[in-house]
């Protein structure tokens, strides 16, 4: 292997110029080549990021023996078969969450990934950002009790989210799919395994989940929730509760913010400024590549099989 993986990217999508800032921040990877739909959009992004080369075709990509790795952040419904292409091309596999529309189909790619020793996660940055490991250094060092309750709130009313193939069940558009992982992570990383889950939504015109509630009581004694909108704005945050305090994380997903309330009143504040969040978790991943390792860790296959799995429960409750 080259002194640092070399990346492909499967589409010009929103998180490309995050991704490639992230990933050149690590110092163990880079970017060298990017895919899209024509041949033109993929020149105009790898312009624009500084990618030195551009496919108008995705298997193109794939079959370029200079990459090592990809990320695929195209439309969920894509996910699976792109990932199984990029494995049976012989490249290890960072994947957008979701990370597919079914349980069974994350176990198939996590049993190839191993099969031709091959690494393959889904992308979730949470558990890697740094504000998290100072709430549990904070919680231990000032004795502020168990965590009894947590809330997660997050919601938008623009961009992509409420547009476009986001709105298309047949694409696995709805919020459901889109903000589970986050929360089921971070709930657990909190709180233990997830004992039960039981939830609501509503839905819109085009029929997606447009919100939800989720309710899972957790193996640490502890409950969580976690409200989800398109159509109006929360308090974008996560609100731990515990015997003798309050923690509030803002914009739980990408946070770089902690505040610790005891009795009412701001006892510890924290900030951990980062222009592009995605580092941590792809220096972690880099890691693994180089170490021989099929998966994370961290963001175990375990763990995003069960996740599409309480995911397709509910959507079973919900009659779709």
């Amino acid at each position: 292997m080259q002194d640092k993986i070399r990346y492909g990217i499967l589409s010009t999508a929103s998180t490309v110029k995050r991704f490639v800032n992230a990933m050149e921040e690590t110092g163990t990877g880079t970017v060298t080549a990017i895919a899209s739909r024509t041949k033109e959009r993929a020149e105009e992004a790898a312009a624009a990021f500084g990618i030195p080369g551009a496919y108008g075709d995705y298997h193109e990509l794939l079959n370029d023996p200079e990459i090592d790795a990809v990320y695929i952040p195209v439309i969920n419904s894509l996910h699976y078969a792109y990932a199984r292409d990029a494995l049976l091309a012989g490249k290890h596999v960072v994947m957008e969450k979701p990370f597919v529309l079914h349980a069974e189909q994350a176990k198939e790619l996590f049993e190839l990934a191993a099969s031709r020793n091959l690494f393959l996660t889904e992308a979730i940055k949470t558990p890697f950002l740094p504000v998290y490991a100072y709430v549990l250094e904070q919680i231990e060092e000032r004795n502020l009790g168990a965590i009894r309750f947590m809330e997660f709130h997050q919601s938008y009313v623009g961009g992509s989210y409420i547009a476009g193939w986001n709105r298309q069940k047949e694409f696995g558009g709805g919020v459901l799919i889109a903000n589970e992982a986050y929360f089921f992570r971070m709930a657990e990383f909190f709180g233990g395994k997830i004992v039960s889950c039981h939830g609501e939504a509503s839905f819109g015109e085009s029929g997606v989940e447009e919100q939800i509630t989720l309710s899972v009581r957790l193996e640490n004694n502890c409950l969580a929730s976690l409200g989800v909108s398109t159509n109006i704005l929360f308090d974008n945050d996560l609100k731990i509760y515990l015997d003798n305090a309050r923690i509030v994380v803002p914009d739980f997903w990408k946070a770089d913010h902690a505040m610790i309330y005891e009795n009412g009143i701001l006892t510890a504040e924290e900030s951990f400024p980062c222009t592009y969040e995605f580092r941590y978790e792809l220096s972690h991943y880099n890691d693994c590549i180089r170490s021989g390792l099929c998966s994370s860790p961290v963001n175990s296959p375990e763990r995003a099989i069960r996740y599409i799995g309480i995911c397709e429960e509910l959507y079973k409750t919900w009659g779709r």
